[in-house]
């Protein structure tokens, strides 16, 4: 089974061709009415469902190819997308880096263009290991000065993979219906918000402000209540009826290589190869840091998984899962043995696939590592007689 990254995955079920049905309000994708679903949102669930009755013969008549457009900013642009045949491909998780092209070389058209990107490439390792000398070499070859700029995205990280039945799947949808409904009640000033705007949650992600908003909060309050209510219930619902219709059509159905080279994919030069080892060194690496670390303990991908270890000599154990780090509590320091910490507020999910709501310590020194909506390493202590757990977040990530 061909991985991507959870970007790529966005893409590939964005590309709708069908039109959205005029009566798709009306039309329940699961046994429970879900009120935040916008008419975008149920038009890709069902013209989903419709791929997973049959993924093959539907393809053509669902989905778009990712169209690839080279928009002459970054030395290297205008690729396919990859699909990875191992999970643990290094490509899979690296950052996306890129260059920009310098403003006086695209004022000289596509042909300085090109001549300047296979330039570039040959002197890559100029700019990153002796700045000065590339500077030298650029104003040499193309008259200018001008520094380039690099650009370091966070890789979206890849979606893990689980085999989950029909009644876990549902367990874990109606756990954040739950939710939902509870983040509702709790507050009545933030009760306007979602009611007015629970099914416009992308307006949090536009870099112009909010028009019409009349509610007790600023721009940028509104817009962190809009985007904690789409990552904490919206984005996983859709995940999960996703699984949900998966299952239901098919157990093994999944996206293969032949719908990935349909939808403008392409393998990955790397673990496709016939010189790619399937036991990749990176994740061997991780597990090593982790160790040195912590000790010798299990650190499960999976959810639900909680491997305890007794501590000794004491009514304590401990364990290791990776929380979604969502909220900062409070922008105040507290202290303990181990150093300055803030606390945060973190989701898992539990052993009866309920998703579940913590508060969390983030010590000084792995602050600045932490991005908000991101899944991190956290060590649980739990008092075996009274079962109160504390939670502590570090900077590694999946």
């Amino acid at each position: 089974m061909p991985f991507v990254t959870e970007y790529n995955t966005s893409l590939v079920f964005k590309k709708l061709i069908g039109e959205i049905p005029d009566d798709i309000r009306n039309w329940e994708p699961y046994r429970k009415s879900i009120y935040f679903l916008n008419r975008l949102d149920k038009t890709n669930l069902l013209y989903f469902k419709k791929f997973c009755e049959n993924p093959i013969d539907n393809i053509d008549s669902i989905y778009k190819a990712i169209e690839v457009v080279d928009k002459k900013v970054f030395v290297y642009e205008g690729s396919k997308p990859s699909y990875h045949k191992y999970e643990n491909c290094d490509r899979l998780s690296s950052n996306f880096v890129n260059y920009r092209i310098p403003t006086q070389i695209k004022e000289k058209g596509e042909e300085e263009i090109e001549k300047y990107r296979n330039w570039f490439k040959e002197n890559e390792s100029s700019f990153t290991d002796r700045p000065d000398v590339y500077q030298m070499r650029l104003q040499a070859k193309f008259g200018i000065i001008e520094g380039i700029q690099k650009v370091d995205y966070k890789n979206s990280g890849n979606v893990y993979k689980e085999n989950l039945t029909l009644e876990e799947i549902q367990a874990r949808i109606d756990s954040l219906l739950h939710n939902a409904a509870q983040f509702f009640k709790r507050n009545e000033k933030r009760q306007e918000v979602i009611k007015r705007f629970q099914t416009a949650t992308f307006l949090a992600f536009k870099e112009e402000e909010i028009e019409n908003n009349t509610t007790e909060y600023s721009d940028g309050e509104l817009k962190n209540i809009l985007k904690l209510y789409y990552y904490l219930f919206i984005e996983p619902t859709i995940h999960y009826l996703k699984e949900f219709f998966k299952t239901i059509y098919n157990a093994d159905i999944e996206i293969n290589e032949r719908i990935f080279e349909a939808l403008n994919f392409k393998k990955c030069g790397y673990c496709y190869s016939d010189k790619y080892e399937k036991e990749s060194n990176r994740l061997a690496y991780k597990r090593q840091k982790l160790v040195e670390k912590f000790g010798e303990f299990e650190f499960p991908i999976e959810p639900t998984k909680f491997h305890f270890t007794d501590i000794i000599e004491t009514n304590k154990r401990i364990a290791f899962i990776y929380c979604r780090v969502y909220r900062l509590i409070s922008d105040e320091y507290k202290e303990d043995k181990g150093g300055k910490y803030k606390q945060f507020k973190i989701e898992y999910i539990n052993h009866k696939n309920r998703f579940i709501y913590q508060v969390t310590k983030i010590y000084e020194s792995d602050i600045p590592e932490i991005e908000l909506f991101r899944k991190y390493i956290t060590k649980i202590i739990q008092d075996k007689e009274t079962k109160v757990a504390e939670f502590t977040t570090y900077a590694f990530e999946i």
